[in-house]
């Protein structure tokens, strides 16, 4: 048997094997396998294209690479991994294909910037699914903001009636909000699409690779342009934390909005029955539970961030385990959790249906033309705003004493207001003359819906050309390998003709058939 790569050493102890040593093994067959071949795929044709290595070597490397894909790694599964999982393998390759060409793949590489350009791959698709889930709330706020856009309802401050909105008006509001968190999150993608591959162990490496080239067939828009910061920072892990745990502060603020609006109390919105979860003993309970795993879920990247953050904190700006394996850990799973949260919030908004007749009756009960009220007794009335302001307030106070009768009775007792038969407006006409400011008026609206649907397209158009690229290079990286592959096997054909007794050629096609034999 060849010598493993590691050379001869103290095994290491086998509690330290387990706990440090074994769940990345378990991981690796779950996921990082696939992707760390393709980043060897990458690595081999690159190596061969700058003409490091000879054809018949990088072909019998992609052709083991390739069966061992082709079997799910069957072969791996049961050999030990007493130095990492990646270690293991690269012996595996070296017993099948002997030292010289299995010991070869590793020319001008570290396993930091092989692992470094593995969490960039491996974080792809959470950033996907995340970004796609937010983009697809985004358009259910948008829909129900556009067809709710003239159902008025008191907009709340402190858990009072405030000022008269319309229901489309809130949801658009959120909308906004979260299309610029979803900008944020758009950012990310640039942090995703360096390439670390050729920073080496942590100096780049005197061996002429293109690290251009390797970038570009595993689908990045470009390499690292230093060693040092390749390999040292994950802070596309962090950027993906940070802007998640902006979106998730976001939609469990909405969930508390709607939680408490699809209260009896309130029934200011309901809910279909299939988002909603009845008692195990109280039998008139109808709980709208599907927003307390929005709230609770949404918390996931905060957690997280912390988590990562303090990990990786006072760690040396190099390659460090406690940044690339215990600071990166937390990351896949919060970003699941947040976009479970963000598609459980779209079914709720999609669902949701508004009271009209209990919004506006609510906005009228809690007085939210008060504040129109003063605006008209200062502008017509000659008093001072402040002033008017304490007017209406007392009517206000007089009104609740009075049964809570209605605000133009109360006002109508104001002094100054005589000969202003206009001043208490309707909850309704506020909320449709509000055009300035941002706010509901009709024309306010529509503009502000359209400026959204507009962002929308937008951000849509770049979640599908990024999905396009980063789902697409193993088609181009496939033709690459297999271009290689070939001319390997025609050079290795040549130099066993060309040679009388064949010991200087290297023959692809026999060495992983040797590999075969060993492994049976």
């Amino acid at each position: 048997m060849a010598q493993s790569p590691t050379g001869g050493r103290t095994p290491m102890h086998p509690r330290v094997q387990a706990l440090t040593q074994r769940p990345g093994v378990d991981a690796a067959f779950a996921s990082d396998l696939a992707l760390a071949t393709q980043i060897d795929r990458a690595h081999i044709v690159m190596l061969t294209e700058q003409g490091v290595l000879p054809p018949a070597t990088a072909a019998a490397l992609l052709t083991a690479v390739d069966r061992l894909r082709a079997l799910d790694f069957a072969p791996l599964r049961e050999r030990p991994a007493p130095r990492g999982w990646y270690l293991m393998y690269e012996t595996y390759l070296v017993d099948t294909l002997g030292p010289d060409i299995g010991g070869s793949l590793h020319i001008g590489r570290s396993r930091n910037d092989l692992t470094a350009t593995l969490h960039q791959l491996k974080l792809r698709e959470p950033f996907l699914g995340l970004l796609w889930e937010c983009l697809r709330l985004l358009g259910a706020l948008a829909r129900q903001a556009r067809r709710h856009a003239r159902v008025v309802m008191p907009a709340f401050t402190h858990y009072q009636p405030a000022v008269p909105i319309t229901y489309g008006h809130y949801l658009n509001g959120v909308a906004v909000a979260l299309a610029a968190d979803i900008e944020a999150l758009l950012g990310v993608a640039d942090d995703l699409d360096r390439c670390p591959l050729g920073a080496g162990g942590v100096g780049g490496t005197t061996v002429p690779v293109d690290s251009g080239r390797t970038a570009r067939l595993l689908g990045f828009g470009r390499a690292c342009p230093n060693s040092v910061e390749a390999v040292a920072t994950r802070d596309a892990a962090l950027r993906l934390l940070s802007s998640a745990a902006v979106i998730g502060v976001l939609l469990s603020r909405v969930s508390a909005d709607l939680l408490l609006w699809t209260t009896a109390d309130l029934g200011l919105l309901t809910v279909p029955d299939s988002l909603t979860g009845g008692s195990s003993m109280m039998p008139q309970k109808r709980n709208v539970f599907v927003l307390e795993h929005v709230s609770g879920k949404a918390a996931a990247p905060l957690g997280a961030f912390a988590t990562a953050a303090a990990a990786m904190q006072k760690t040396p700006f190099s390659n460090a385990i406690a940044v690339h394996a215990e600071g990166t850990r937390p990351v896949a799973d919060a970003v699941d959790q947040l976009t479970q949260a963000a598609e459980l919030l779209r079914l709720v908004v999609g669902a949701a249906r508004p009271d009209p007749e209990r919004m506006l009756a609510r906005a009228e009960s809690g007085y939210t033309a008060a504040t129109e009220a003063a605006n008209r007794l200062a502008l017509e009335g000659g008093l001072g705003f402040r002033d008017a302001h304490a007017a209406v307030a007392r009517a206000v106070q007089q009104a609740l004493g009075n049964g809570g009768e209605p605000l133009s009775e109360a006002v109508s007792r104001i002094p100054e207001a005589r000969g202003l038969p206009d001043l208490a407006a309707s909850p309704k006409s506020v909320a449709a003359l509000a055009e300035y400011g941002g706010g509901p008026g009709p024309l306010s609206l529509d503009d502000c819906l359209e400026s959204t649907r507009e962002r929308l397209g937008g951000q849509l158009a770049r979640l599908r050309a990024l999905r396009e690229r980063w789902r697409g290079y193993p088609d181009a990286l496939d033709t690459a390998a297999k271009a290689v592959a070939a001319e390997g096997v025609t050079a290795a054909g040549r130099s066993t003709a060309d040679s009388a007794d064949g010991s200087p050629a290297v023959d692809a096609a026999e060495s992983v058939e040797a590999g075969r034999g060993r492994e049976r």
